[in-house]
């Protein structure tokens, strides 16, 4: 009789526990901040990516933003990840300005290419409020045309007006904060040995690259001789791409 009671009770406790369990996890999760919160990357939910990991994208304003192949951020996380043990998720994210997905994303690469960016307005608040809230901006020209380059740079001071774009010393953090960069290996086709960026407050949120390190990412290493915009060299890419991820994480 004490056994049945016993088992009677196990039974119980089994039910309860079924039914109790999952309320409890939907509690915790209502908990969570909701996206388009002030500070950016809070949101860290993402199926196949382990709790709190650090979130890479890709800002995608048109379809032609995306000519670079896909696996060049899986390949940069890869690297991330293998060299210094950073928590990174390993996924490659695509974000647009059209919803908050992008405040869950600390760290967003955009490629210009083929068209001019002309942000509306409400696409540069959005923007101009992620990098306010803590998100970091990499912008890479991966120059297919040249002509595009002043009007993405007026069209990207337009998100900071009060912050100005300028020279990045080589003696900045960004430039030694995993690895020790001390001189930036210009591309073949209309490179500069120098990045550009906008601090707020001592932080860099933009680092501006004419010289297509982003394009070294991608799988198809043996294009890269070929490509005039690419950098001469895969390893300083890769250094550089790291650098960046690394800065972003730490400060």
């Amino acid at each position: 009789m004490y056994c049945c009671m016993l088992r009677k009770l196990f039974w119980v406790c089994l039910l309860v526990s079924v039914a109790v369990i999952p309320v409890l996890l939907k509690a915790q999760e209502a908990e969570l901040p909701l996206p388009g919160s002030s500070v950016v990357g809070e949101v860290t939910k993402h199926k196949g990516c382990p709790i709190g990991s650090f979130h890479i994208a890709r800002l995608r304003l048109r379809e032609s933003t995306l000519r670079v192949d896909p696996m060049s951020d899986i390949n940069l996380i890869t690297a991330v990840v293998r060299r210094t043990g950073l928590n990174i998720c390993p996924r490659r994210f695509i974000v647009t300005l059209d919803d908050d997905e992008l405040f869950n994303h600390p760290f967003v690469i955009f490629i210009g290419e083929h068209l001019p960016m002309r942000l509306s307005q409400s696409e540069a608040s959005k923007l101009r409020r992620y990098l306010i809230g803590g998100g970091f901006l990499y912008v890479d020209e991966c120059p297919a045309k040249l002509s595009l380059r002043e009007p993405l740079k007026e069209e990207l001071q337009r998100l900071l007006p009060e912050y100005k774009f300028q020279r990045i010393p080589m003696n900045h953090p960004l430039y030694n904060s995993f690895y020790q960069i001390k001189r930036i290996i210009p591309a073949g086709r209309g490179g500069v040995n120098y990045h550009e960026g906008i601090s707020i407050n001592g932080r860099l949120v933009l680092v501006y690259s004419v010289n297509g390190e982003a394009c070294s990412w991608q799988s198809w290493r043996w294009a890269g001789p070929l490509c005039a915009c690419f950098p001469p060299s895969f390893d300083y890419a890769f250094e550089f791409g790291i650098n960046l991820v690394y800065y972003a994480m730490t400060h």
